[in-house]
């Protein structure tokens, strides 16, 4: 039976790279973004008050936040003071024209089934993270893996920049 082209597995193609483009990576993040650095990405660590990621030129108007499942509870939870602080400042960037994502590398159903090692209340994640886009104007994805994660922040980066720099 032959394959109809559209039903084909489509590769994405690379995100193409600006000059001067430097993509920032908090010195707190432990976790490597991507298995090989892309063609013509600059990675430059340095310590981000906002996120995990951001753009060089635009710490105050750009910034991702990459949570996994482990720590996603504590940052909803047991860290929720702290977490609230850094809402403000996310609504403050994305009130000032920036924008900011949450980028969690699991899926969804993942996220909201009971874990072995925390008696966290789910309803009280599933409501945080509804807050963090309703109240706080973060906008959220689950990724499902580190490789959607890494090419989520890495578009949406480029792009964030490529627009700034037609302004």
């Amino acid at each position: 039976m032959k394959v109809q082209p559209h039903l084909e597995t489509y590769t994405l193609k690379p995100t193409v790279i600006p000059e001067n483009f430097v993509l920032l990576q908090d010195t707190r993040e432990q976790r490597a973004l991507f298995n090989r650095i892309p063609k013509g990405l600059t990675i430059q660590s340095c310590t981000l008050s906002n996120g995990d990621y951001s753009i060089r030129g635009f710490q105050d108007m750009f910034a991702i936040e990459r949570k996994f499942a482990g720590d996603l509870y504590p940052y909803c939870c047991t860290e929720r003071e702290r977490t609230k602080k850094k809402m403000k400042r996310f609504r403050a960037m994305v009130d000032a024209g920036g924008w900011v994502g949450l980028v969690i590398e699991d899926k969804e159903s993942n996220i909201y089934q009971p874990q072995q090692f925390t008696k966290v209340s789910l309803e009280l994640v599933r409501g945080a993270i509804i807050s963090f886009a309703i109240r706080y104007r973060v906008q959220v994805y689950f990724a499902g893996n580190r490789e959607n994660a890494s090419r989520y922040i890495l578009d949406h980066a480029v792009r964030f920049f490529n627009v700034m720099k037609e302004v």
